[in-house]
Order: C-alpha cells, then sequence, then structure tokens
C-alpha cells in the first residue's frame, strides 16, 4: 500500500511538472484575454480592444490558436475586428499572414539581439517585409504576481511602433502586434492580461470606456499642431489664452530630444535632424498635461 501511495505520489507530481512547463510555453490559452485602450481620432473620448483566444485549431499542421478582436467604442455598439491565428513552439510566437506562419516573438532573445518581426498587415512593401526589433536590454519583473522575463525594446524600423518592452507570454505593453506609425488613431497602450492562471492589470478597471470631457480634455481640443504627419517641421498653437506652456518631445524609446519654452500662439518645432518615425509630445500649461503624436515622415 505505501509503495502505491508512492507511485500515486509521484503521478501527481509529473502531472504537475508537465502541466506548469506546458503553461509556460504555451502563449495564448484558450480564454486568454488582452485589453488595449483605443483613443477617438481628433477626440478625448476613449473605448477599448478586447482581444481573446477562443479555440484550438490546426493550421499548417501546427497546433495553433484562434484570437478574435472586438472594438468597444464610447457611443457606439462593439465591431468585430480582424481576428489572428498563432502558435507557438520553444518559447517563440509565429502569426500566420500571408498563407504562413511568421516570427512574431522570441522570448528566448537577450541584451544585443535583434529580432526580425513579421509586418501583420500591407503596408505598401513587399509581403515578406520584416521589422528588426533591437532588444536593449532583458529582466525578470513580478507580473501579476509571476516571474516573468522582460524584453526592453526598440524598433529599428521607425514607421513601425512595437512598444517599449516585451513580457513573456503576454507581448507587446502597446498591442499585441506591431502599429504601423501614420495609423490615427490606433490602438494601445496595454491595460490588462488574463487567463486561468495569471491576472495582470495596469488599470482598475480593464473595459473603461471615457466619454466625458474634463478640463483637461478641453485643452487637448484646443491644442493645435500642424501638419502632421510631416518632413520634421511642426507648428504649436493653442486656441486660448494662456501661460508660458513648456513643450517637451520624447523619442519611441521614452528619451527627451527636445525641450522648449512656447511662448506664443504659433510656434515652430524643427525635427528635421531627427529620423524618420513616431515621436511624442507633452505640453505643461498652467498645471495641466496635453499628450501627442508626432509623425515625421
Amino acid at each position: 500500500m505505501f509503495v502505491n501511495m508512492l507511485r500515486y505520489l509521484l503521478f501527481i507530481f509529473i502531472f504537475l511538472f508537465i502541466t506548469v512547463t506546458n503553461y509556460g510555453q504555451d502563449f495564448a490559452p484558450v480564454g486568454a484575454k488582452w485589453h488595449y485602450s483605443f483613443p477617438e481620432f481628433s477626440s478625448p473620448s476613449q473605448g477599448y480592444i478586447l482581444i481573446e483566444s477562443v479555440k484550438d485549431t490546426t493550421v499548417l499542421s501546427k497546433n495553433a490558436k484562434k484570437l478574435n478582436a472586438t472594438h468597444f467604442p464610447p457611443a457606439s455598439s462593439p465591431t468585430s475586428l480582424q481576428g489572428e491565428v498563432i502558435f507557438s513552439d520553444s518559447n517563440k510566437v509565429y502569426l500566420f499572414v500571408y498563407n504562413q506562419f511568421h516570427l512574431l516573438y522570441d522570448f528566448n532573445a537577450n541584451q544585443g539581439d535583434t529580432i526580425f518581426v513579421v509586418e501583420p498587415y500591407y503596408s505598401g512593401n513587399n509581403l515578406d517585409t520584416l521589422i528588426p526589433i533591437l532588444v536593449d536590454s532583458t529582466k525578470n519583473e513580478i507580473i501579476g504576481g509571476v516571474s516573468k522575463k522582460v524584453q526592453y525594446i526598440t524598433s529599428l524600423e521607425p514607421s513601425w511602433y512595437f512598444g517599449s518592452k516585451i513580457i513573456k507570454d503576454i507581448g507587446s505593453d502597446n498591442y499585441l502586434l506591431p502599429i504601423f506609425a501614420t495609423v490615427d488613431p490606433s490602438p494601445g497602450p496595454f491595460r490588462c492580461y488574463n487567463d486561468s492562471l495569471l491576472n495582470y492589470q495596469l488599470v482598475n478597471d480593464c473595459e473603461e470606456i471615457i466619454t466625458s470631457i474634463d478640463e483637461k480634455s478641453k485643452l487637448q481640443e484646443q491644442v493645435i499642431v500642424y501638419p502632421n504627419p510631416s518632413n520634421g517641421s511642426f507648428k504649436f498653437g493653442i486656441n486660448a489664452p494662456f501661460q508660458e506652456t513648456k513643450l517637451t518631445i520624447f523619442d519611441i524609446t521614452g528619451k527627451v530630444i527636445v525641450e522648449q519654452k512656447i511662448t506664443q500662439n504659433n510656434t515652430q518645432l524643427n525635427l528635421l535632424s531627427h529620423p524618420k518615425g513616431m515621436y511624442f509630445y507633452q505640453l505643461l500649461t498652467d498645471g495641466k498635461q496635453v499628450t501627442g503624436k508626432l509623425i515625421v515622415q
């Protein structure tokens, strides 16, 4: 009887080990959900996109997952978006696009490695165009109470944005797929991820929909940036009386590249010497902060 009990305990141990090991290698288990913010065009309102792993499937002899995506806007009914098919193997995730699987994430990559990620949709280039993603550094962080490898990244193709970090088993901190920088509005940033074993939230309400207009939002509407996109020459204006305003420009890694004061209603900003791609601006005036995106073409 004692021997049988040992065999039973050994069986349970092996079963649990295999389950945990498989989970660590299984990206997007059925039931997994991602929430991402989704701003409205030229509006302070904001909805969200829900991506959900809905079923197992087989594509090109691969054991894959079917992902559904739904847009929940502030003032209308939810809309189904294009779904995706992915499969994972050996700490890598592949996206089914252009009738074959292409690399989307490589959680094995370490500092100094470059990952070549597929363009998730046609942007005017060749169908097999890849986006080089440099891994600047890696470290383990506590994500939802679990230690996860995190890759801090930089997109080496400025017309594509893939966030600033990638979390093992969850993905980008902006959106599940790379985003073409000239698409506005575009989804992101990441809000929440959960499955049967992991719950990771950066906000209190994953499904928050913003429809009200507060003082900050009113100021956002009064800020004019033009032309945007541009070749690197922008003008900033504020259609309201204002105190001296501080303008800060960041690149996609969060590095400050320009700081200047705005003292008139038509201030010139020059990014002509900087690489093409997406940048972020921050205006600080009267104790209020306004942020937005700039595209240099």
